[in-house]
């Protein structure tokens, strides 16, 4: 990237502050909103990082924010990392990916395979698209070779700016929400509705950014006249 005066051409360009929390601009800021809460499960979000250089629109930092129980790691894969490697090998956990696949189990099929008393259930979630996902997946062996947990049934995706790869495939955010769902619904979770939050917080981005684009379009269709000489008006 280019340089002038020690600072990025592009950070200038943009000029916007930014929240260093959920990394949104100041005056889109969605932290206010946030209402944190507590799960039995433990999640480790898997942020790929060309993801992490989409700011605007991505949902796991937000997601993270909401809940108490989970950390948000960056890289491209995982496999010499040192904290992932360290939680796969702590005896208190059972850990899972989620990710669908022809042998993943959901609440509903996962049995005998519940964490035994005193056991915590300990979740990676893959963050980026479809194509980040798999490659990070792909290059992770640590990750790709555990048991992946998915949903006992489909879901759309309610992200109406983003066009999803594949009908069930849904935002980070969505995603966390729907595990949450079905792991009350199973009674490994008593939430109260708590994880509510992750799907208001989630509206609230779509809306949003949707303001936003109808006020581009807008923009984009008005046109200034243009300035003729000897004209009053001009």
């Amino acid at each position: 990237m280019a340089k002038k005066n020690n600072f990025p051409i592009d950070a200038k360009k943009n000029n916007r502050e930014e929240c260093y929390a959920c990394y949104r601009a100041k005056k889109n800021c969605l932290c206010g909103s946030v209402k944190p809460f507590f799960t039995k499960m433990r999640f480790v979000i898997l942020m790929h990082t060309k993801e992490a250089r989409k700011q605007r629109t991505g949902t796991a930092r937000l997601a993270k924010l909401c809940l108490k129980n989970a950390e948000l790691l960056i890289g491209t894969e995982f496999t010499q990392n040192e904290r992932v490697n360290s939680l796969l090998q702590d005896p208190s956990y059972s850990p899972f990916v989620l990710y669908p696949g022809p042998k993943a189990v959901n609440f509903k099929t996962l049995g005998n395979a519940l964490p035994a008393e005193g056991k915590t259930l300990l979740i990676f979630v893959i963050d980026g698209t479809w194509a980040c996902a798999k490659s990070l997946l792909n290059k992770s062996r640590n990750i790709r070779a555990l048991p992946r947990l998915s949903f006992s049934r489909s879901y759309m995706s309610g992200f109406a700016i983003k066009k999803q790869p594949r009908e069930h495939c849904v935002s980070t955010i969505e995603a966390l929400y729907y595990l949450c769902e079905e792991a009350q619904e199973a009674g490994y979770e008593k939430l109260n509705a708590a994880n509510e939050i992750l799907m208001v917080i989630f509206k609230k981005l779509v809306d949003t950014q949707l303001n936003y684009q109808m006020g581009k379009d807008r923009g984009r269709q008005y046109k200034k006249p243009k300035k003729v000489p000897g004209d009053l008006n001009a």
